[in-house]
């Protein structure tokens, strides 16, 4: 049986950086710098880099709401 890359936290589901890539379409990489950057909202559980699907979409539900203007 495989490791999953998604995690449950207090109800809130977490993605690694390789979910992260998948979910975008862009490169595990690219996922990383993201985050590194601020662009996502990532946080680490010792050293694996964790972002909350929450957070995703609250980030992605205000770019749309920015774009609609």
């Amino acid at each position: 049986m495989g490791v999953s890359n998604t995690m449950t936290h207090a109800g809130d589901t977490l993605y690694n950086a390789e979910k992260i890539a998948r979910f975008f379409g862009v490169t595990t990489k690219t996922a990383y710098e993201w985050c590194k950057e601020g662009k996502l909202p990532a946080f680490k559980i010792g050293k694996k880099l964790k972002v909350r699907v929450s957070d995703l979409q609250k980030m992605i539900d205000r770019k749309v709401r920015a774009r609609a203007r």
